[in-house]
């Protein structure tokens, strides 16, 4: 059974959709903004990938259903076949901007004493309402664990297809600006000082988080039409590395794991890779654990790699969906997009790519590396046809 990849959707700090963020992203990307947390002790500003639509907080529940509607809209699926779609979201915060909100205002009206932190926390009451809302299947689950989070909701997607229990799987990435995210980084030392980020590169000096939408729509190929088979979800795997809560093992020896399995899951060889999406945090530990992976799968020849969180920063628990989505818009332009903001000299053995390249009908390989040691990695492949 083929799982088919359909109407990848994304919203971010390079765009409103996803024309507009491609767009951007091969023409360099966007400046990164300035937070202010006025209401400290000591007030500090701390760089941010701030979304393009500026969404505000009251309006985040039905900003994501007209989303996701679109998305169906656009694939034609009728109330019967929404009855056969499941709906897997993937977010590190999910709406704790909004609980931040409310506690705000519960501490001005009622002080510390009485103020309630965090009354609200969506979690799986969000994917429950959207599906409801939208007529969905019953076969709606959230998934948070951390970075990797819609990366993995969109291979556990995969698997609901191949079991028969939906014909159709909606997955959404998303990641909303909050303080906690933002000020627990910057307490961790994790964020760039100098508000960039540069990956496998001598000058990278930590992360700059962003936030933003991404979807995309898996289908069963007896459930998607012939003008849309152009991407294939071949495989991923899914796997833990207990060295630490915070980084990977620098020695890559887990990460190489997951990656082989992906390989193996999606009938491929090293060989048969032709492009990576790195996941590129530009921490330091972070990056020597992805880099000596990577030249331990493929034997030092790594192939030709380009990182998407220079250009719209590391949005977390939405990262995987948002950053395949990207790579898809790219690839319908026929350009793979090039990392032109690096300063110093590549490091680790890792290069990435300088200047855009044409694309072609390959293999890629995308990989996905999160807080707690799970770790993620998927292959698609790409026919080239146009859709």
């Amino acid at each position: 059974m083929l799982t088919y990849i359909r109407q990848p959707s994304a919203q971010c700090s390079l765009g409103d959709n996803l024309e507009a963020c491609v767009s951007n992203l091969l023409q360099g990307g966007l400046s990164v903004s300035q937070q202010a947390f006025n209401n400290l002790q000591e007030p500090l500003q701390i760089p941010y990938f701030a979304s393009a639509s500026g969404l505000q907080p009251e309006g985040f529940y039905q900003h994501l259903n007209r989303f996701l509607k679109d998305i169906l809209e656009r694939a034609q699926l009728d109330t019967p076949a929404r009855a056969r779609t499941a709906l897997l979201i993937g977010s590190s915060s999910f709406d704790v901007h909004i609980s931040e909100q409310h506690y705000r205002a519960d501490l001005q009206d009622r002080g510390p004493e009485s103020a309630v932190p965090m009354p609200i926390i969506g979690y799986g009451k969000l994917a429950a309402r959207l599906a409801r809302e939208l007529g969905l299947s019953p076969h709606h689950y959230t998934y948070s664990t951390a970075c990797t989070s819609s990366a993995n909701a969109l291979l556990y997607g995969r698997r609901l297809l191949q079991a028969g229990l939906v014909d159709h799987a909606l997955v959404l990435g998303c990641e909303q600006g909050n303080q906690t995210s933002q000020l627990g980084f910057y307490g961790l030392g994790l964020v760039s000082p100098a508000g960039e980020i540069h990956p496998f590169d001598t000058s990278r000096d930590g992360l700059v988080l962003g936030e933003g939408l991404g979807a995309l729509l898996l289908s069963h190929s007896q459930h998607t039409p012939a003008h849309e088979r152009r991407w294939q979800l071949l495989g991923g795997a899914i796997g833990t590395d207990n060295h630490s809560l915070t980084a990977a093992h620098t020695s890559g020896e887990e990460l190489t794991r997951v990656i082989r399995h992906a390989l193996s899951d999606s009938g491929i060889n090293t060989q048969d890779i032709d492009f990576i999406k790195a996941h590129g945090t530009a921490s330091l530990k972070n990056d020597e654990a992805e880099a000596a992976a990577l030249l331990r799968v493929f034997n030092g020849q790594v192939p030709p790699m380009f990182a998407l969180k220079p250009y719209c920063g590391h949005t977390l628990g939405a990262s995987g969906a948002l950053e395949l989505a990207l790579t898809l818009g790219a690839l319908k332009q026929g350009t793979l997009p090039a990392n032109t903001r690096l300063r110093g000299e590549a490091q680790l053995g890792i290069e990435l790519l300088q200047h855009t390249i044409a694309a072609r009908p390959a293999h890629y390989l995308l990989n996905c590396f999160a807080f707690g040691g799970n770790n993620n990695a998927l292959v698609i492949s790409d026919s080239g046809q146009s859709q």
